[in-house]
């Protein structure tokens, strides 16, 4: 959650977080250097998505498209009307 956000600023926190954890050395004090990718979908209110209720399956349904294309990226939610 970003209150006071909007959908560009939201998708460059997304970008960010997501960087980050491709760049993180999970688990490397004990040895393992573990890499994770991650995979986001974004969603705004009021602009893209009219209610509380759809925000999070906006943002679930981005996130599901982000992975039927090969994973590791962000996904803006497209406007519900």
């Amino acid at each position: 959650m970003l209150p006071e956000t909007g959908a560009d600023g939201a998708m460059v926190v997304a970008e960010r977080v997501r960087e980050r954890i491709a760049e993180h050395d999970f688990l490397a004090r004990e040895g393992l250097n573990c890499r994770l990718t991650a995979s986001a979908g974004v969603a705004t209110l009021p602009d893209l998505v009219p209610t509380v209720d759809g925000l999070l399956q906006a943002a679930d349904d981005a996130m599901y498209r982000v992975k039927a294309h090969g994973k590791d990226g962000i996904r803006l939610a497209k406007a519900v009307a």
